[in-house]
């Protein structure tokens, strides 16, 4: 949200939350180098998989980088990305490498253990003179149906 709250203006755009996802670190079955912050994945020179600039959880092992005042060099990997979640957790699984960031979702059907470290919040943002309108409201109703909640799976919504 701090990424792009700057871009909105008060009293001009709505802001409305629809959906929820946790995001941390994908690692092998038992977690063998107890990682549990980037912090970890640093000292210990655990082989970490990325995802592509300009993804979300780019975006976020950027700011967790930040937060832990890590540079992105001390992490080994940092430059090798894989293009979905799935096949960060494909990499972990094969042992190409030993941690990624993503999805819960994805660790688990890989078979992996995952250390949760962010639970993402996300929201639409509109114009609020947008919201009367018949497509807004459809767009609306989809994202409050419970087949939609069902479709985003139990932690999500």
């Amino acid at each position: 949200q701090r990424t792009y709250k700057p871009l909105l203006k008060p009293g001009q755009h709505k802001v409305i939350g629809f959906a929820r996802r946790v995001q941390g670190l994908m690692v092998a079955p038992g977690n063998p180098l107890d990682l549990r912050v980037m912090a970890d994945v640093a000292q210990r020179r655990a082989q970490f998989v990325n995802r592509p600039l300009g993804t979300g959880t780019r975006v976020l092992l950027d700011e967790l980088l930040a937060e832990e005042r890590l540079a992105p060099r001390s992490i080994d990997g940092y430059e090798r990305f894989e293009p979905s979640h799935a096949a960060v957790a494909h990499a972990i699984r094969s042992g190409q490498a030993d941690a990624g960031l993503g999805l819960e979702s994805a660790a688990r059907s890989a078979g992996l253990d995952f250390v949760p470290l962010v639970q993402e919040r996300y929201h639409l943002v509109c114009l609020k003179t947008a919201l009367d309108q018949p497509a807004t409201q459809a767009l609306l109703a989809v994202l409050r149906s419970a087949a939609w909640h069902h479709q985003l799976g139990p932690h999500a919504g």
